[in-house]
């Protein structure tokens, strides 16, 4: 972001503080704060960790496990080979409900949920939204593939692209 801010600083030819100024400002100001955003965790992973504590082991969830080791492994080995090949990944979101404040009394309201499908465009580093609520449309199959064509129309324009591999 701060990086954004210098950018916005040249455009309006005006005098960018340091980025040490800009962070108290963030926590201090507005109380904002940066984080590194949490992983998805895998559900195989997951199982098996879970198996393992509670020693519940079997022998077809450890081949399992295996197995997903492998490909994962495999997957890293093709991706560290391919590195001029571009990605498009895709995240589903939990949904948002909306308005998000710590009232006690604004809890028990009815929210609008809102629905956001994200996707990063690896050689671009770009990150395409589409954000919808729920009076828009829902989350069904059909809502999710409008967003994902959605994405990948506009990123076809933008860049150019010929042919998709999916």
């Amino acid at each position: 972001m701060y990086e954004l801010y210098l950018q916005q600083c040249c455009t309006e030819k005006i005098t960018a503080v340091r980025k040490s100024m800009y962070y108290r400002i963030f926590v201090t100001e507005f109380n904002l704060g940066f984080h590194s955003p949490k992983s998805d965790r895998c559900d195989l992973c997951e199982k098996f960790k879970v198996a393992k504590q509670t020693q519940t082991l079997t022998d077809y969830i450890k081949y399992e496990y295996d197995m997903h080791q492998t490909s994962k492994m495999n997957m890293l080995e093709i991706r560290k080979e391919n590195t001029d090949l571009p990605v498009l990944l895709f995240d589903f979101q939990n949904v948002i409900p909306t308005p998000l404040a710590n009232i006690s009394s604004l809890f028990y309201l009815r929210k609008l949920n809102d629905c956001n499908l994200t996707a990063y465009y690896t050689p671009t580093k770009h990150v395409y939204c589409v954000l919808w609520s729920e009076n828009l449309s829902g989350r069904a199959a059909n809502d999710i593939a409008s967003a994902f064509h959605k994405i990948l129309t506009v990123l076809a324009e933008e860049n150019d692209i010929a042919e998709m591999i999916t």
